[in-house]
């Protein structure tokens, strides 16, 4: 039976291995260049993808396989059945559904991709919505922004709930009750422990996120003459109120206004001894009609080809985001060349979420403005002072949006017949304590959100991470003094977290680097204590 696993694991990993390149190539074409042709080409090289998943006498061979212990004393042969019995399970369709699944993410893809927001006949992008919604202080020309931002919603609101019941149709043939749960439980996430980590949050952050948001609003109140029983959505800083606004006390903004945020993130990594220059070489890092708007990194080939897509202005928030996506880039460039293709990877996304959620906070930690930004010790700490308060603001803000998100999925696939418009405004008032403007109810705003149509069952990755890059943080401020500018900070990461690759679950590879699994209690600490 030895040899007939590992012929079989050998000829599966190289029919993925070709599939897996071809499909990154093709979606890293469609997001740079939004092309009919492009996008066509992704969308068969993940309906190609999705077929091969599908495969049911594979699943039930390697689910056998790993239920058995057929791996032996071979560590890497069980964790890549462990690999591939989930992956095929989750990828188990017949082809009909896929096909259909297939169409809808492309004209997902294409409406998602090619979507600019229109006022008086004029486009927006992200970026100018941005703008206007960090600094603009008519509330009327705000409201107008906003607005527009959630344009795309009836465009693609029954797309996104026909997508929602072809996965779950998929994941009730597998026993599941529905697609998140099945969704979490193959992805190495026990559900009911996610969901109760979550409500067991949202008792600990309502308190400090309530005090925060008063501090808040009573700022915006003054700025835009509003009392603060009337403040609506357009007057937080983003559409989504997923971000903290620039406040009065540090304008970091200007920090950058004339700077090179690119040649900011080389020297940034550079002080852990990690090198991005190629990477950036092979990106794609600033905007233009047709392309995607939103950040991502991709390793085309888990052999080096690591690659990011921004659209960098300079600005605090880009700042963040290059910052971020390197994270991800670095995480992918160092895993070992000599691990098994398969597990040549991360042992889940929330760990490099969990990377590029550190590097992208360094933007607001008194070191990093001194070391990088050349600021002197003064101003630096006063940065620092201000760039906690905007810390602590942001993951509150962060974590009371992600319980917006998860519960609102995870109710989404219980039911998707629901009247999901005032699902979604409900759960916005219960989180992030948001008024309702008058009819949105009757809207499909919560289709607005990209990762709801097509990252599903993501959402609580960001934060999962978030928990693990503390975890992180506290450990190398207990035993090399920090982050920026410290080799033994890159050494940490490369001989502790990316050598491991995805050679075990992600909880045994925190407890592998830290010498703790993950511990809600260190975000709580830093960032919900009274």
């Amino acid at each position: 039976m030895t040899v007939d696993l590992r012929a079989a694991v050998a000829q599966h990993t190289a029919q993925i291995r070709a599939l897996y390149i071809d499909y990154n190539a093709k979606e890293w074409e469609a997001a740079t260049t939004g092309t009919p042709a492009a996008l066509d080409a992704a969308a068969e090289a993940r309906r190609a993808w999705m077929r091969f998943w599908a495969d049911p006498q594979a699943y039930a061979q390697y689910k056998q396989w790993d239920e058995e212990g057929a791996g032996g004393d071979d560590a890497h042969l069980a964790r890549i059945l462990r690999v591939l019995h989930y992956g095929f399970g989750a990828g188990q369709r017949d082809p009909a559904t896929i096909d259909e699944m297939s169409d809808l993410s492309k004209a997902l893809t294409d409406a998602y991709t090619n979507f600019r927001a229109e006022i008086n006949g004029q486009r927006l992008t992200a970026n100018d919505i941005s703008d206007v919604l960090r600094h603009e202080d008519d509330s009327e020309r705000r409201r107008r922004a906003w607005e527009a931002s959630k344009q795309i919603g009836p465009r693609v609101a029954d797309q996104i709930r026909r997508l929602a019941e072809l996965r779950n149709e998929a994941a009730q043939r597998m026993g599941f009750g529905n697609f998140h749960r099945m969704s979490l439980t193959f992805d190495e996430l026990d559900p009911d422990w996610l969901y109760a980590l979550l409500d067991d949050l949202a008792v600990k952050t309502e308190a400090p996120f309530r005090a925060a948001k008063a501090e808040l609003d009573a700022e915006l109140s003054e700025r835009f003459g509003v009392p603060v029983e009337g403040l609506m959505p357009w007057h937080y800083a983003d559409p989504f109120f997923q971000d903290a606004p620039i406040r009065n006390d540090y304008n970091f903004d200007a920090i950058f206004t004339g700077r090179d945020v690119v040649e900011l993130s080389v020297r940034t990594y550079d002080g852990l001894g990690m090198d991005v220059r190629d990477i950036l070489a092979r990106s794609d890092l600033y905007e233009r009609e047709g392309k995607d708007q939103h950040a991502f990194c991709t390793h085309i080939d888990r052999e080096g080809d690591v690659r990011i897509l921004c659209n960098v202005k300079p600005n605090l928030r880009w700042m963040e985001t290059l910052l971020h996506e390197l994270g991800h880039a670095v995480y992918d460039k160092y895993i070992p060349r000599d691990l098994p293709w398969l597990l040549r990877t991360v042992p889940h996304i929330l760990t490099t979420e969990a990377m590029a959620m550190l590097m992208g906070a360094e933007t607001l930690d008194a070191e990093w403005h001194e070391r990088v930004l050349g600021a002197d010790s003064a101003e630096a700490a006063r940065a620092g002072r201000a760039g906690y308060r905007r810390l602590r603001l942001q993951e509150l803000i962060f974590a009371r949006w992600v319980l917006v998100v998860v519960n609102f999925e995870r109710l989404l696939y219980e039911d998707p017949s629901r009247d999901l418009n005032a699902l979604w405004w409900e759960l916005v008032q219960r989180y992030q304590f948001l008024n309702t403007p008058d009819g949105r109810e009757k809207l499909p705003d919560w289709a607005t959100k990209y990762h709801i149509a097509l990252a599903p069952a993501y959402y609580q990755n960001y934060l999962l991470g978030r928990m693990m890059s503390v975890q992180w943080e506290d450990w190398l401020r207990g035993h090399v003094g920090g982050i920026v500018d410290r080799a033994a900070a890159g050494d940490f990461f490369r001989e502790r977290v990316y050598a491991v690759g995805n050679t075990m679950a992600w909880n045994d590879a925190l407890e592998h680097a830290t010498g703790e699994r993950l511990n809600p209690d260190h975000f709580v600490a830093k960032f919900a204590r009274s």
